[in-house]
């Protein structure tokens, strides 16, 4: 027998063991058993996908609920229901003065934060660039980039906040500030 069809059954004999543990998850979690049976057929192609591997995983049942999470968030994301707003749904008018006076505040106050931070900034909020990317750029891992992220843009905020002197009103909506010097 070939190691390829030796995965194949290890894959297959593993598929029916839990097959019908993985129905009722999916079951209880769309209370569908129709879009449960869907989704379980969904994931057994995702698993013969991976059927070459499959018997050398650490914890391929883990694996297969993992998938199955993933797929529940995959359709949730599809499925999910979008609302319309009315023309009419618009703003305060004090709010979006605030708002566009603020943008003429960031570029000055994006240079007064570090290079570093500025450039991260930059690159992933205004040039809308994967972190991933930027963390193989930087030659750090996602869970590093994301850290140094989140100080920049709290750097950004505080110096924002101090620079051009912005107030909050009782809605925690940015209602005004001075223009900075």
């Amino acid at each position: 027998m070939s190691d390829v069809t030796a995965f194949n059954n290890c894959m297959s004999v593993f598929w029916r063991q839990h097959e019908a543990e993985l129905s009722r998850f999916l079951t209880s979690k769309t209370g569908d058993s129709e879009k449960a049976a869907d989704l379980l057929q969904e994931l057994f192609l995702r698993t013969r996908a991976h059927s070459d591997n499959f018997c050398e995983m650490a914890n391929p049942r883990a694996w297969l609920f993992r998938a199955a999470r993933n797929l529940l968030i995959d359709e949730y994301r599809t499925t999910r229901e979008f609302v319309e707003l009315a023309e009419e749904a618009t703003q305060p008018e004090e709010s979006p003065g605030a708002i566009s006076m603020l943008e003429m505040c960031l570029p000055e106050t994006l240079q007064a934060l570090p290079e570093d931070e500025r450039w991260l900034i930059e690159e992933s909020d205004l040039h809308r660039r994967p972190q991933q990317e930027l963390a193989d750029e930087l030659n750090i891992s996602l869970p590093a980039l994301k850290s140094r992220l989140l100080r920049a843009r709290s750097s950004l905020r505080n110096t924002l906040t101090r620079l051009c002197d912005i107030k909050s009103d009782e809605t925690s909506t940015v209602c005004c500030h001075k223009k900075m010097n």
